[in-house]
């Protein structure tokens, strides 16, 4: 039972306000932004970018709002459906396109930004209502010899080809860019400001990972410790979460990416929780794996050190100079030997054994998104060297599960006969394996002398794990 005195709403709610207020970045970094887009415009051109619009839930009120992330970083501007252009060489280079301050939106939805507040807050150089977009679009494209837009913004898209001027068969403007890959680049790297946000978001993450691991224990449902982790996010000031929670026990664990997230554990289970506060629109990602009765069996607790050495492998490699796949290939072979050692694989040099239990990528960049923008610098090889300021997860896992099996195996076309002996020699260990997975994720900041683990307030030892479990949570006080 969890006692009345600790869910008093207004001290919540005040919290949360409180820390919301800290969250806004100054306006000026938002300009600095926009420079180094304008700066890279090719001549006679322009670049317009749109939030999406509201959708509606159940015929009613609309899903919880959250500004597109590209939007959001080169505006500061929340609102539905706003539209951003930039136009080099002219003297109002900064324009946006705002649904004005109403009193009928005031009265069901609270104030807007408007059209005045849209140059005094967000800097914009002159700003219109939004439904004189269309009207002006023509006028803003004409003669451009550049456009640059999001180029899965399809409605858009139409709107602006609809206004192309053509001339014996030649289309006006001569050519359409990608603005989004201009943006994201930039976006690779974190400034101080967006680390500081980063690193709350990541705090916020691990005060509630601790929390479950103070107060789960065997017969509460995998959605129970979703509540724990949602109440110390929305206390601590973090609007929504960065992606849906997964939440895996048992068998459930060996699903990458399950969502249902309604099973009652049992003694002897594992948890999985990847999860991840968002805060002032960084959000962080954590996973971390835990027995539900407070000790690991020797069976989890072998897995689980495999997966720990692959990620502590994986972080030496985290450093300025060394390219991104390097932390991959160090956490791979790691992963590969302690396999090998307990019998799941017969051949460490194959290029798929592995694989049926180490599946996934074991890391990708972390920001604005949770899976966050930015080139890698190849799609199969990741050549891209690390530099201060970028931020990636690092994630591998270990998943005994014979779905994944034989979903590589069919996948690498694997011959009969190698797919009869991989199967008898590894039985035995499956068998005493299966059903276990584990991840272990953290979020880690390059910097000017190698890296920093952001998210080290949350215990990932296996000893320090289960000392956690041993201490009390509010959330289970009589």
């Amino acid at each position: 039972m969890i006692k009345k005195k600790h869910f008093s709403v207004l001290t919540a709610l005040l919290l949360c306000f409180l820390s919301l207020s800290a969250q806004a970045i100054d306006k000026d970094i938002f300009a600095q932004r926009r420079q180094k887009v304008l700066e890279q415009l090719e001549h006679n051109s322009i670049a317009i970018l749109r939030n999406p619009k509201p959708v509606i839930r159940n015929n009613d009120q609309e899903y919880f709002y959250r500004a597109d992330s590209n939007f959001y970083y080169l505006t500061g501007h929340h609102e539905p459906g706003s539209i951003l252009a930039l136009i080099p060489g002219v003297e109002q280079q900064f324009i946006l396109f705002v649904k004005p301050s109403n009193l009928t939106d005031a009265m069901w939805h609270g104030d807007l930004t408007g059209i005045d507040g849209a140059v005094q807050t967000c800097g914009a150089d002159k700003a219109y209502a939004l439904d004189q977009f269309q009207e002006m679009l023509r006028t803003m494209v004409f003669q451009k010899d550049v456009i640059y837009m999001d180029y899965d913004d399809k409605e858009l898209y139409e709107m602006i080809v609809s206004n192309f001027s053509y001339r014996h068969g030649v289309v006006r403007p001569e050519k359409l860019q990608d603005l989004l890959s201009l943006v994201h680049e930039l976006r690779v790297y974190k400034g101080p400001e967006e680390i500081a946000l980063l690193t709350k978001a990541v705090q916020i993450t691990c005060d509630g990972l601790v929390e479950v691991m103070k107060a789960f224990r065997p017969g509460m449902y995998e959605y129970e410790a979703g509540a724990i982790l949602e109440y110390v996010f929305k206390r601590n000031g973090s609007p929504r979460n960065g992606f849906s929670s997964i939440l895996g026990s048992g068998a459930n664990a060996t699903v990458l990416h399950y969502q249902d997230n309604t099973r009652q554990t049992v003694a002897g289970d594992l948890l999985l929780m990847d999860v991840g506060a968002e805060y002032g629109y960084y959000t962080a990602d954590i996973t971390r794996t835990i027995p539900v009765s407070g000790r690991f069996t020797k069976e989890q607790k072998e897995i689980y050190q495999i997966v720990l050495d692959a990620q502590k492998a994986g972080i030496k490699e985290m450093v300025p100079g060394k390219s991104y796949q390097s932390f991959l290939n160090a956490a791979s072979e790691v992963a590969k030997e302690g396999l090998f050692r307990l019998g799941l694989i017969t051949d460490r040099s194959s290029n798929w054994q592995h694989r049926c239990y180490f599946f996934h990528g074991v890391g990708h960049w972390l920001g604005m998104d949770v899976h966050d923008v930015g080139d890698y610098g190849g799609k199969k090889i990741r050549e891209r060297l690390f530099e201060p300021g970028m931020v990636s997860t690092i994630e591998p896992g270990l998943y005994i599960s014979e779905n994944m099996r034989k979903s590589v195996i069919l996948e690498n076309e694997v011959p009969e006969d190698e797919i009869g002996s991989f199967l008898e020699e590894t039985r035995e260990a499956f068998e005493n394996y299966k059903g276990i997975g584990i991840r272990i994720e953290d979020d880690i900041l390059i910097t000017e002398s190698g890296n920093r683990i952001l998210s080290i307030g949350a215990p990932r030892e296996i000893a320090d794990i289960e000392r956690m479990m041993q201490k009390n949570s509010i959330f289970n006080q009589q």
